[in-house]
C-alpha cells in the first residue's frame, strides 16, 4: 500500500529508510491484473487502523512532506550522478595523459575539486554515524524514514528541516554550476589540444530519459 520509494544518491552507506515508497492515503482504489490479453479489475477499500488515533488531515501532510522530500532526494540523485559524470571523465582523460604532464595535473586538481563539492551531498566514509561523516543525504533520508513509516502528521521541525536541506542542496548545485561555467571551457580547450574530447555535462532532460 505504498508508492515507488525515491531515488538516492550512491554513498558509502546503504539508506534503507528511503528504500520503501510512502503509505498511500485510506481511500478507495481500482486494483488491475493484466493476464496475456485479458484484463480484470475491481476497487479495495482502505481504512485506517481502527486504533489508530491520527486524523486525514494528518496523514495528508505527511504525505505532502514525503513527496516533497522524494522530489529533494530525486534532485539530489541528479546532483550526484552529475559530478560523478564529470569526475569521472575528467579522471579518464587524465590516465591518458603522462603524469607529469601539466594538463595531467590539472584535470586531477579539477576532479578533487568537484569531489569536494559532492562531500557535501553524501558521506563518502564506511560506517555512518560512526564516523560522525553525515550529509545532507544522510539527514534527509533519515528524515524521509521517520515519516513514512509513522502514521501521524510531521512535526514543524521536519518541515523546516526538509526544506532547510533543500536549500543547501540548492547552495551546492548552485557552487556546481560556477565551478563549470568558470573552468569547463577552458579544460575543454586544453583537452582539445591534446586531441582528447571534451567533457560535457549532464542535463536534467538527459538524466531522466537514461534512468527510467
Amino acid at each position: 500500500m505504498r508508492l515507488p520509494p525515491p531515488r538516492v544518491p550512491p554513498a558509502a552507506s546503504a539508506a534503507f529508510g528511503a528504500a520503501f515508497g510512502p503509505r498511500v492515503l485510506p481511500g478507495t482504489y481500482t486494483i488491475k491484473l493484466t493476464k496475456d490479453t485479458a484484463t480484470f479489475t475491481t476497487q479495495l477499500v482502505l481504512v485506517p487502523d481502527p486504533r489508530a488515533t491520527h486524523s486525514q488531515a494528518e496523514r495528508q501532510s505527511a504525505l505532502d512532506l514525503a513527496l516533497k522530500i522524494k522530489g529533494t532526494l530525486g534532485d539530489m540523485t541528479f546532483a550526484v550522478e552529475r559530478m560523478n559524470g564529470v569526475r569521472q571523465a575528467l579522471d579518464d582523460r587524465a590516465g591518458r595523459l603522462p603524469a607529469s604532464d601539466a594538463v595531467t595535473k590539472r584535470l586531477r586538481a579539477a576532479s578533487a575539486a568537484v569531489d569536494v563539492m559532492r562531500k557535501k551531498i553524501v558521506a563518502t566514509k564506511e560506517g555512518g554515524m560512526i564516523t560522525g561523516e553525515e550529509r545532507l543525504r544522510e539527514n534527509l533520508t533519515d528524515l524521509y524514514s521517520n515519516l513514512v513509516f509513522y502514521d501521524g502528521g510531521p512535526s514543524q521541525t521536519q518541515i523546516e528541516r526538509a526544506d532547510a536541506v533543500a536549500r543547501e542542496l540548492g547552495d551546492v548545485q548552485r557552487d556546481f554550476d560556477a565551478w563549470t561555467t568558470r573552468e569547463l571551457a577552458g579544460i575543454n580547450a586544453a583537452l582539445r589540444g591534446k586531441k582528447l574530447e571534451p567533457i560535457a555535462v549532464m542535463s536534467r532532460q538527459g538524466w531522466e530519459a537514461t534512468s527510467q
